[in-house]
């Protein structure tokens, strides 16, 4: 069985309080976008995984095999999956790659034994594997809280697009929040921005901007341009984002992009909020 499992962006991220677990609380605003991954299983006698990208390995860092084996060991079952991964969203990207094929992983294995799960059961394994990776279970326009895993929809509307912008280097989300945490309480907030859809912001800007300068600059420029109705950080980066009206605009904008910052850094034209999956 075949699934394509969108990326997505935090079109706020508000960083509200620390967690006694460790984690942090926060409310953030998130929407699928129109870039996939491509997560293919089926049960074979024995384990393997295959991805385009081959630093991935399938061993229990990878959290698609760590699905793998929490519905295993959630419905009883011993069984071995032949998984092929086909990546497009970047790694260490703040766009959620990762959760998404996580999510992806629950979604195919229940319905390949027969939905024993009910999708709240799948939302509380899916909590188990990390913050974002609830979301993507349903992959729509939601508010978030907690430490993310707690959604309502929350209406957004259809036929915009965006930009998205990544250089070649990660950020890592842990050292992102630890950076937060050693902050000053007056710069715990990322500058906002005024948008149809009320005041955005992204609080992990000011931890992550002062070490990757060029990620400040990007989005900067971005801001700037007539074009752009928002531009942000996504999660904790190194991704920055800028929505434009139309796919026509977004073209001028990402050519306009290339010529100042390279071609050499990656860039996707993506559906905001797409309707149905695309191929």
């Amino acid at each position: 069985m075949k699934i394509l499992t969108p990326a997505k962006i935090n079109l706020t991220l508000e960083i509200v309080g620390k967690r006694s677990d460790g984690y942090h609380d926060l409310a953030t605003w998130m929407l699928p976008v129109g870039l996939y991954d491509t997560l293919e299983i089926c049960v074979e006698k024995e384990q393997s995984f295959a991805s385009n990208v081959p630093e991935l390995e399938g061993n229990s860092l990878n959290l698609v095999m760590r699905a793998a084996e929490l519905f295993n060991r959630t419905v009883a079952v011993d069984a071995h999956y032949n998984v092929r991964l086909e990546k497009k969203i970047p790694i260490g990207a703040g766009l959620g790659g990762g959760s998404s094929d996580a999510a992806a992983t629950l979604l195919l294995l229940n319905q390949l034994h027969g939905s024993p799960l009910s999708t709240p059961e799948l939302d509380g394994l899916a909590a188990e594997l990390g913050s974002d990776v609830p979301f993507f279970t349903h992959a729509q326009s939601s508010w978030c809280t907690s430490r993310g895993e707690l959604m309502e929809p929350r209406e957004f509307p259809r036929g915009l697009w965006i930009l998205l912008a990544k250089p070649g280097f990660a950020v890592s989300t842990a050292a992102a929040y630890r950076a937060f945490a050693a902050l000053p309480t007056f710069q715990k907030r990322g500058r906002e921005a005024s948008t149809p859809w009320g005041r955005m912001r992204n609080d992990l800007e000011p931890a992550v901007f002062p070490k990757y300068l060029l990620l400040r600059v990007m989005r900067d420029w971005l801001a700037v341009q007539p074009d752009t109705m928002l531009s942000l950080m996504s999660g904790s980066g190194s991704a920055i984002f800028a929505v434009i009206r139309s796919q026509s605009e977004g073209k001028l904008l990402r050519t306009a992009f290339q010529q100042v910052f390279s071609e050499r850094i990656w860039t996707s034209l993506c559906r905001l909020n797409p309707e149905a999956l695309e191929s």
